[in-house]
């Protein structure tokens, strides 16, 4: 369950997501405690509930991963790329849904909602852990 990660802080509200008519009411998104890691995330998707959200990064991602403007180390950028590469094909597989919420001039909050599926906890980290795209390293890409 998303409680027993130390990584995450779960807001003080039920997590349960409100349905009304169809509609589902968001709860605030899960907030990283400390920088994210590709396998927090994957374990958060396969535990999460439908409709329960966590924001994966706040800032501006295209540079951010990639910009060597960006103030990040090489390290960094490689950790974000990663997120957000396992958030795309967590995506592509049906399991979350991505948003971006915009603050200011190139800040955003990157979001993802759990979407339902008919797939265990067990299937699902299976999936994310099969699922690998290539180039894994946007530093090592060559063109």
């Amino acid at each position: 369950m998303v409680d027993s990660n130390p990584t995450l802080k779960t807001p003080d509200m039920d997590p349960t997501p409100k349905l009304e008519a169809g509609v589902v009411t968001l709860q605030e998104p899960l907030l990283p405690v400390a920088k994210l890691t590709e396998a927090a995330l994957c374990e958060w998707i396969a535990t999460a509930l439908v409709g329960q959200s966590i924001q994966y990064h706040e800032g501006y991602l295209m540079v951010d991963r990639f910009g060597s403007s960006s103030g990040r180390c090489a390290l960094e950028r490689h950790r974000l790329h990663a997120i957000a590469r396992r958030m795309w094909i967590a995506c592509e597989l049906g399991l979350v849904h991505l948003f971006s919420k915009k603050i200011g001039s190139c800040h955003y909050k990157y979001l993802a909602v759990r979407s339902a599926s008919t797939l265990t906890p067990a299937e699902i980290r299976k999936r994310l852990k099969r699922a690998s795209p290539l180039p894994s390293n946007p530093l090592k890409a060559t063109h």
